[in-house]
Parts: C-alpha cells; sequence; structure tokens
C-alpha cells in the first residue's frame, strides 16, 4: 500500500509541476528592469523616477533611507522625500546619533540653526556623527529646528568632548567637575592624534561609571547623560573586545528601545517617521552583521497600522566621499563601489545605463526577480542584502562627497 501511496503521490507532484510549467508558460513575462532617471531638491522629487517613489509616500507609515555614510547625495534625497511626505501629515526624523547629543544638537538649532551648530562644535569635530555634516545638519533643521528629529542610537564615541561640559556645569564640587574637563581634553587630544583605543569610553571600567553616578546623585540630567554614556561604553568595549556580534546585537537593542520610547511617546497614534541611517540598520532580515536591526520591525509595525513601510538605499557606483580618517576629523576620498556593480553586471546590465552624471532610481523587485536562484546564491554578501532588504537603490556614477564643518586641507 504505503509503494502505491509513494507512486500515486509522485504522479500528482509530476502533474503539478507540469501544470505549473504549462500555466507559466502562459503568464506575462517578468517586468523589465527599470533604470529611471531622479532629480532632487529641497521642494521635492522630480524626473522619472519621481513619479514612483511619490505614490509609495501615501500609505507609507517609515520611509526607510538607508545609506553608506559620507555623502551629500543621501541627506538631500531624504529632504527632498520629507518635503513630498508632509504632504500626508506630521513627519517625524529619526537619525544615527544619541538622545542625549542629539539634545545638544537642537538646542544650538533652536537659537541660531545650523551656523550656531557649527560654532558650536569648532574644536570638535568627531563628538557626533553625520549632523556635523552640513547636509545632514540642514535636514535636522528642516524639522523645527530639530524639534521633531530623534536621536535613537548610542552616544557617539566623541561624546565626551561635548557632554562633558554640561556635567562640568552640573558638578557638585571642585574636584567632580575636574575630573569630567580631564575627561574632555584628553579625548579632544586622542581625537586630534586619531588615537581612537585611548578614547574615555574605549576604556572606562564600570567602577568609574560608578563612581560618576555617585558624584551626580541627585541630578536628574547629569544622571541622564551618564547613563546614557555607560550604556555606550559597554557597546564600544565589545567591538574593543573583538565580540562583534554581542556589539552589534545590544547597539540594536539599545537603537530599537530608543526608537520604540519615541514612538510612543508621540502624540499621534501612528507617527509617521522619516529614517535616515546606514543601510545595515534600515534593510529587512539578517543584516550583513547577522543581526536583525531595525529595519526588520518596521514593516510590520506599519501593517498593525494598515499603513507599510518603503526602503530605499542610496548607494553609488563611483565619485567621492567623505570619510573618518585617523589624524585628521574626516578627509574627501575617491569612492570604492560597494556591492551595485555587482547586482548590475549580475543582471547583465552595462555600467553605461546609469548616466556619467546625475542620480537613478532602480526598483528592485524586478532586479530579484531577474536574479532569482544560483545569481543570487553568487553575489557578495552586502549585494544580496541590498537587494532582498530595499524597495528601491538610489544610485550614481558621480557621488558628491558630504561638506563637513571642520576645515581640512582636502
Amino acid at each position: 500500500m504505503l509503494k502505491w501511496v509513494t507512486m500515486v503521490g509522485a504522479l500528482c507532484l509530476q502533474a503539478g509541476a507540469l501544470q505549473a510549467q504549462s500555466a507559466d508558460s502562459k503568464a506575462a513575462p517578468r517586468e523589465a528592469i527599470e533604470i529611471l532617471d531622479i532629480e532632487f531638491s529641497d521642494a521635492g522629487l522630480s524626473g522619472p523616477g519621481a513619479d514612483r517613489l511619490k505614490a509609495e509616500l501615501a500609505d507609507a507609515q517609515f520611509v526607510a533611507l538607508g545609506e553608506d555614510h559620507g555623502f551629500a547625495g543621501a541627506p538631500r534625497l531624504a529632504q527632498a522625500l520629507a518635503s513630498e511626505a508632509r504632504v500626508f501629515g506630521p513627519l517625524y526624523h529619526a537619525v544615527e546619533v544619541g538622545p542625549v547629543t542629539m539634545q545638544w544638537v537642537r538646542r544650538r538649532l533652536a537659537a541660531g540653526g545650523v551656523e550656531a551648530l557649527q560654532n558650536d562644535l569648532a574644536g570638535k569635530p568627531l563628538a557626533f556623527p553625520f549632523l556635523s555634516n552640513r547636509e545632514d545638519a540642514e535636514l535636522a533643521d528642516d524639522f523645527d529646528h530639530g524639534g521633531r528629529v530623534w536621536g535613537i542610537d548610542q552616544e557617539f564615541i566623541g561624546a565626551p568632548t561635548i557632554l562633558m561640559d554640561e556635567l562640568a556645569r552640573l558638578a557638585p564640587d571642585v574636584a567632580t567637575k575636574a575630573s569630567v574637563e580631564a575627561i574632555r581634553d584628553a579625548d579632544i587630544e586622542n581625537l586630534a592624534k586619531g588615537d581612537f583605543a585611548a578614547l574615555w569610553m574605549n576604556r572606562a571600567s564600570v567602577a568609574e561609571f560608578a563612581d560618576l553616578q555617585a558624584n551626580f546623585a541627585g541630578s536628574k540630567r547629569a544622571e541622564a547623560i551618564v547613563d546614557a554614556l555607560a550604556a555606550s561604553a559597554r557597546i564600544y568595549q565589545f567591538n574593543q573586545s573583538g565580540a562583534y556580534l554581542q556589539n552589534n546585537e545590544e547597539r540594536e537593542a539599545l537603537r530599537r528601545g530608543y526608537f520604540l520610547d519615541r514612538y510612543r511617546a508621540a502624540p499621534e497614534a501612528a507617527p509617521r517617521v522619516l529614517l535616515k541611517m546606514g543601510a545595515y540598520h534600515l534593510g529587512r532580515g539578517t543584516t550583513p552583521a547577522s543581526i536583525y536591526d531595525l529595519g526588520s520591525l518596521l514593516p510590520g509595525l506599519a501593517a498593525a497600522n494598515g499603513l507599510k513601510s518603503v526602503h530605499i538605499v542610496y548607494l553609488p557606483i563611483g565619485g567621492m566621499v567623505r570619510a573618518i580618517r585617523p589624524g585628521k576629523a574626516t578627509s574627501v576620498q575617491t569612492y570604492e563601489d560597494q556591492g551595485v556593480g555587482a547586482m548590475l553586471a549580475a543582471a547583465n546590465i552595462a555600467p553605461e545605463r546609469i548616466g556619467a552624471k546625475g542620480h537613478v532610481l532602480i526598483p528592485l523587485a524586478s532586479l530579484r526577480h531577474a536574479l532569482a536562484g544560483k545569481k543570487m546564491r553568487a553575489l557578495p554578501t552586502l549585494s544580496r542584502f541590498v537587494l532582498l532588504g530595499f524597495d528601491y537603490l538610489v544610485t550614481t556614477r558621480d557621488a558628491e562627497a558630504a561638506t563637513a564643518f571642520e576645515a581640512v586641507e582636502e
């Protein structure tokens, strides 16, 4: 009996496969891979690719813009997306900056805009990431002078260069004031030398943080700063010791908690948020760092509200990029393709289809289908993550480096 059941089952499977094959042969061919010119400015999106993105915004609770850091184009694209999305209601902006640092930034933007932020950051160019680039700062300033910006990441490794000033003002005695000023001064010196390993958050002990917390007991503001720095130092020290997976897991848990805190505190039932962070953080699925990051939370959160998340990645093929460099804050250098070329080559798309100047939008669904199976498995890890984790790719062969606040000999 078992033999006959097995034979019948096999025949049924074969018949089903033949029917599916017949149905596939009659089905419409897969959609062609599109490469659409797109332009963006403070006023919004334009060009053939603009209508495609605009159509996504009406029911998008989250617009997640992943990037490789150091370009002017990503924050400019974000500002254009914000201009288009505000038609549908209030909008918040989530950034890869610690919440305590974001309060520091917000006060400067409210007092005097981007120029005030630049002035107060003088001499401390690595106090926080990305908002120290003019384009990112202008984007944050566009959200009610930072009033609608959520800082949802760890406090940056250079944050003590600014946050110790506030602790010094709150210090209960001369000795405590001197100790936090010494931390600040040493970090400024070590950042100038490019000695990242010597930075305070890479080496401060649990006991040292406990002493600081005891010294500032009773000051809610000071305690919040010390607690945020302690949580961030723990994460950085996992990285320093080579515990990279735990570093990424704990950082993601911190970021998710900060995000959900701000999300729940918003007055709207389903607050709409434009997120701009590193691509690893905003793509769906297992990241190249072997974790589920914030991008995997967004689709279900939006679906529970009858809405969706749209995932866009800004990843150039070539051009110039601003990178952090030991010994000086940043420098501009030639950008090396991080995976777009491999995707296009696998799909037999000639690089010439991407213009020498300007940007293009590539809807990734059709590219996924074209590369399904062995071609996708053969892609580099980042290329595969981008292909599966995002809906749209914005790319260019002529990327422009971000404009940093600090003066650097280029």
